[in-house]
């Protein structure tokens, strides 16, 4: 009964088993088709940034002048600068991100002036943040304005930054006859700057000065502060006067002489806001330019808020201090306000 199903199983099989020796035996056979040329991977340019500029401390400098060092944004082409070049370094904290943008869209906007023979190039000076170095990276290559200095982004260290400003742009800007050091604080009114400020305080800006507010209030009884100036010269009584110290213009002059003396100096205990324009100026024997003096009815107002109006109020009004001064800032928009006042057509 099963001889007949048993046949055609073992044909099937039998079958089968040929077709797969005959399959194996065409794929033996068969040539092997070449693969497909790969296409060359196309070489991509970038590029390589400018290489970053040498550290300051590349050699070791003498006294306090040896703890400083620069971290520059590597796209920092200071060489394409122009000649006509007036740098403002502006003193900013690391985290304060979002007010050096509203400086950027306000009175720090690059541009000429005077029919294109004055430039005002604004450099953001901060310290070091622990939190912040890969936003202060980005900032450095998006903006190329930002110089990192090796200074704690501190108060007790703001004198720190001031000198290091002093030596930034002696080094990288060694043919600029004078620099302004501002605060980011401030909002300057730029108009004011150019067609007055500059052109009164010309006379002085290629002399042994340093330029400033030297109220009569800023004074300070020597001995209190006599420990850093007995190291550099002997030992006076009397009144030391300084400037105040949110803005203040420095020459070439001065400044060579101010870091001749720092580098005199191995330790400076706890400078204050008197050092630079107080105490170093003295040592350094850097004479005083006082604004009022020559320009006097330019002012400065610690308004703190609400330089909108005191900027409408008074056309002469050279700086003016945003809540930043006293404080966390209120709004970004106090730039703004005070910004459409400075720039609004005068009165005929």
């Amino acid at each position: 009964m099963f001889d007949g199903y048993n046949g055609r199983r073992r044909l099937k099989n039998t079958l089968a088993i040929a077709l797969g020796v005959v399959v194996l035996i065409a794929l033996y056979y068969t040539p092997p088709v070449p693969p497909f040329p790969e296409e060359p991977i196309p070489q991509i340019y970038i590029p390589a940034p400018n290489p970053p500029s040498q550290s300051v401390v590349t050699e070791q400098r003498p006294g306090v002048l040896s703890n400083i060092e620069f971290i520059n944004s590597p796209y920092l082409s200071l060489h394409l600068l122009p000649t006509n070049l007036i740098p403002i370094i502006v003193l900013s904290k690391a985290a304060n991100i979002e007010i050096r943008d509203t400086i950027r869209r306000t009175w720090g906007f690059y541009r000429p002036y005077l029919n294109d023979t004055l430039r005002i190039k604004i450099f953001f000076l901060v310290g070091t943040d622990d939190f912040m170095i890969q936003r202060i990276r980005t900032e450095q290559i998006v903006f190329d304005d930002v110089i990192q200095v090796s200074i704690p982004d501190m108060y007790t260290f703001s004198a720190y930054k001031e000198f290091s400003a002093m030596l930034w742009v002696r080094n990288y800007l060694p043919d600029v006859p004078f620099y302004i050091k501002a605060d980011d604080c401030l909002i300057i009114n730029m108009r004011v700057l150019v067609d007055k400020f500059l052109s009164i305080m010309k006379p002085h800006l290629n002399k042994n000065v340093l330029i400033g507010w030297y109220d009569i209030d800023n004074t300070v009884q020597r001995g209190r502060f006599q420990k850093f100036p007995d190291s550099v010269m002997s030992s006076t009584e009397g009144e030391l006067r300084f400037a105040m110290d949110l803005f203040y213009v420095v020459t070439a002059k001065s400044a060579d002489r101010m870091l001749g003396t720092l580098s005199r100096i191995e330790q400076i205990d706890c400078p204050a806001e008197i050092f630079v324009t107080g105490i170093l100026r003295d040592a350094a024997n850097v004479d005083m330019t006082n604004i009022p003096i020559y320009a006097g009815n330019l002012k400065y107002e610690f308004s703190d808020g609400s330089c909108r109006d005191a900027f409408e109020t008074d056309r002469n009004l050279l700086i003016c201090t945003s809540s930043l001064h006293i404080g966390p800032i209120r709004s970004v928009s106090e730039y703004f306000d005070a910004w459409y006042a400075i720039i609004a057509p005068l009165p005929a």
